[in-house]
């Protein structure tokens, strides 16, 4: 049976992963999410399993509309949308139903400019390694991504690898999540990335800190611990707020 996360869990992943790089906090949640459902750890699954648990958690915690905002490239118009867990849930479906069967990274072969390569799709631990503000990283992931090159060479030419992206992003489709979006300014059309990492990392830090709000003013008002609040519902703690602050 799922553990939802309690709000002390929520705490805890907002302090972890406030001085963490945005891979390091996604898998922080990840696993947290995975962990809750009985996985394995995630790290060294698919990144699409990565972001099977966040989307999982975000319905858990936040219910499954994730509103977003973005810019029309067109007209530069400001776009607000509300995206449903469904319209993500095919892929996310796919990595989960894999992930629970002790999923590893789908691999293939193929051969390009006369070599054969082996490859898996990225990791969980991948994304970690790499600083994506370093130059060449986008090549280094690819690196990692290398199981067997023939004829054997100290590295491919950068041509190949940059052929080789498209077929990562084929081999594991969960790990890129684009939307279709329509201006209704200009009505252009186009496609957009969103971050599900990125959006449930949003969500966990303004939920950690509405939390650490309660406890500052319940602390100041009777005199209670950070544990003596969080063991008080919800609910409860909307009231002692109130009276406290009439």
């Amino acid at each position: 049976m799922p553990r939802r996360p309690t709000e002390a869990d929520v705490l805890h992943l907002w302090e972890g992963g406030l001085d963490s790089t945005p891979a390091a906090r996604a898998l922080l949640i990840a696993s947290t999410a995975a962990a809750s459902h009985g996985g394995q750890d995630i790290a060294d699954q698919p990144w699409s399993a990565v972001n099977s648990s966040l989307l999982e958690l975000r319905c858990e915690m936040f219910g499954d509309a994730l509103p977003c905002t973005t810019d029309c490239p067109a007209c530069g118009d400001s776009l607000d949308v509300t995206v449903a867990a469904e319209e993500l849930r095919p892929a996310a479906t796919r990595a989960r139903a894999g992930e629970e069967a002790g999923a590893v990274p789908a691999t293939d072969t193929w051969t390009t400019g006369g070599f054969t390569i082996t490859y898996r799709a990225l990791t969980g631990r991948d994304v970690r390694a790499v600083d994506p503000t370093a130059p060449g990283a986008r090549r280094t992931l690819l690196r990692r991504c290398l199981l067997s090159v023939s004829p054997p060479v100290d590295d491919l030419p950068d041509d190949v690898l940059d052929a080789l992206a498209p077929r990562l992003a084929e081999l594991d489709p969960g790990a890129d999540t684009v939307l279709t979006l329509d201006c209704p300014q200009c009505a252009h059309r186009w496609e957009a990335a969103l971050d599900i990492a990125d959006h449930v990392w949003t969500d966990v830090s303004g939920y950690a800190r509405r939390i650490l709000h309660d406890v500052h003013a319940l602390a100041r008002a009777y005199g209670w611990s950070e544990a003596e609040v969080l063991a008080v519902t919800p609910a409860r703690r909307r009231f002692y707020l109130e009276v406290s602050s009439g």
